[in-house]
């Protein structure tokens, strides 16, 4: 069975740029299931059911889920081993920076994004699988620092330092064998929407002025992903 596991960026950004059908849509290309976690929920549906700004947003999710486009990862593995792994993967995420002053941890992923990262280990580990495979999990996620974590940890210290303003120091080994997991962002979402014909222009034909909107609209609501990226998948369009 294939998953997309969905963070909570990727929704938020979609929401926000009026794109949120478009999950459904794919969904209907998709052979697998659309997975949201406990503490992605929490962020996408509970919070925001409680504050008015944001609360149609959580009522149109709310109905993806009950209507099944979004599958509860408790359907697949119990909440319970997810929350122990869930818990694991911070202490092991948050563990792997410490201030070079203080040695206090430096905490650089959130419930969320490591609850996605602990559901493809439980599902990797109920299947046997040790590593990343055609019919593999993969994770949406826009934000930066945990596609860092695993594709170039290596390079996390100087972004963080960066951030932080302050020397760090790195113990990559907690990390060791993350390379396993594969992300993509809601900017590769809509790219594939619109190569289906998923997302047409008022035209009903696919249309390169379109894709440009939609990809520099994820970009600023939140979607970590440069100009140059951008630019480069608008070359491979056609």
């Amino acid at each position: 069975m294939k998953y997309l596991v969905f963070d909570a960026g990727p929704i938020i950004s979609l929401t926000m740029n009026g794109m949120l059908p478009v999950i459904e849509k794919l969904k209907s290309v998709f052979d697998g299931e659309f997975i949201l976690t406990p503490a992605v929920k929490r962020e996408v549906v509970d919070r925001p059911m409680k504050i008015k700004k944001f609360k149609l947003e959580a009522l149109q999710v709310t109905d993806m889920i009950e209507r099944g486009v979004f599958k509860m990862s408790g359907d697949i593995v119990s909440n319970q081993k997810l929350d122990k792994e869930t818990k694991k993967v911070l202490k092991s995420a948050n563990g792997v920076l410490r201030s070079t002053a203080t040695g206090a941890k430096i905490a650089i992923i959130q419930e969320g994004e490591a609850a996605c990262l602990a559901f493809i280990n439980l599902v990797k580990a109920s299947n046997g699988m040790t590593s990343a495979g055609p019919g593999d999990c993969v994770i949406v996620i826009d934000e930066r620092t945990t596609r860092m974590l695993t594709e170039a940890p290596d390079k996390l210290e100087e972004m963080m330092e960066r951030k932080f303003h302050t020397p760090l120091d790195s113990t990559l080994s907690l990390i060791d064998g993350w390379k396993r997991f594969k992300f993509i962002r809601s900017a590769e979402l809509l790219y594939v929407a619109w190569k289906k014909d998923l997302i047409l222009g008022d035209s009903g034909k696919r249309n390169k002025e379109l894709l440009d909107a939609l990809l520099y609209g994820v970009k600023f609501k939140g979607c970590a992903i440069s100009s140059v990226e951008i630019e480069e998948m608008k070359k491979l369009a056609s």
